[in-house]
């Protein structure tokens, strides 16, 4: 239902609408894991990652139908990669939540950003806009403020995961825009089966209780598997540091519902270095940079589908001769 009410909206703000509810929807995977405290992390990535494959699965099936396996093969290596980055930033995020807080966790995550848009230019030659550099600026402040000025007891086990965990995230953004002409969402069922691979033989044959099982259907099945999806869609409307900046939601609301639920500690300068946080993402989702032609002439700019026309015109008028000639035989 998100997905085909965001096709009626222009492309940019499709792309904002899909990526904010994806940020919506991962900010309660930390409070997930903070439910299923009775198993280990392998168990919850294991069972989180079986409902994430049935789900997404279903999903691709149900758009492709007879193409089913063919779709697999059209996200190519980078869908692939792809669905190894974002299988070893959700292994990274889970078994870091359960050596540190859920907010110090999606804090150093939400270097993200910064480390998506370096990719975007490195692999891409995407430039980072003036106004995307600004919102940086503004997340990195937040980032600051919320860590606070004691700092931490050097690089733990928990900080490390959690940087590996935004980095296959920004990979992940940079490989799905990189074949944006490709529907890449099967790579994030690719990454599912990664995940089931990689953690199967470390849960022992234990199977959590039938709430524990509800929890992890709804940590795969919609909160990651749906968050992803809808990322998908709307990441190939929009550059890959602005995504991430946009998602970036899931920062601000991730420690509130674990303080809300579990009185898991938020202190003032955590609400208030998220609310800096939110102000970047909103800067990055409602600026324009100013030096696009539309902002120097003071006009609009028309929507791309109407440039190509009015190029194919141009080009049309220009060379009668090739418009007249039959197509080859």
């Amino acid at each position: 239902m998100m997905i085909r009410t965001a096709t009626l909206l222009p492309g940019r703000a499709r792309g904002i609408l899909l990526v904010s509810a994806a940020g919506i929807l991962w900010s309660t995977l930390g409070l997930g894991v903070r439910i299923m405290d009775t198993v280990t992390p392998w168990e919850i990535l294991f069972y989180r990652a079986v409902a994430q494959v049935m789900v997404v699965g279903a999903w691709v099936a149900m758009r492709r139908g007879r193409g089913f396996s063919r779709s697999f093969a059209d996200i190519g290596a980078d869908g692939f990669i792809a669905g190894a980055s974002i299988s070893m930033a959700s292994i990274a995020f889970v078994y870091a939540i359960s050596l540190t807080t859920v907010a110090e966790v999606v804090f150093i995550f939400s270097m993200a950003p910064v480390l998506a848009g370096l990719l975007g230019w490195a692999l891409l030659r995407e430039p980072i806009t003036r106004i995307t550099w600004l919102a940086m600026g503004i997340v990195l402040a937040g980032i600051a403020v919320m860590n606070g000025p004691i700092g931490s007891a050097g690089l733990s086990t928990g900080t490390i995961l959690a940087l590996l965990s935004a980095l296959g995230f920004a990979s992940f953004t940079v490989l799905q825009r990189r074949r944006r002409h490709v529907d890449m969402l099967p790579s994030v069922a690719v990454s599912g089966l990664m995940t089931m691979a990689a953690t199967g033989w470390l849960i022992g044959g234990g199977v959590p209780s039938s709430r524990d099982l509800v929890v992890a259907f709804w940590l795969g099945g919609v909160a990651l598997a749906g968050g992803l999806g809808l990322y998908t869609a709307g990441a190939r409307f929009v550059r890959p540091a602005e995504s991430v900046l946009i998602s970036m939601i899931e920062v601000v609301l991730a420690p509130l519902w674990v303080w809300w639920l579990f009185d898991e500690t938020a202190s003032l300068g955590i609400l208030a270095g998220g609310a800096i946080v939110l102000a970047g993402v909103l800067t990055q989702a409602l600026g324009r940079d100013p030096d696009s032609p539309g902002r120097r002439r003071g006009q609009r700019l028309p929507p791309p589908d109407a440039r190509r026309r009015a190029t194919r015109r141009r080009r049309i008028r220009r060379r009668p001769e090739a418009a007249a000639s039959p197509p080859p035989q």
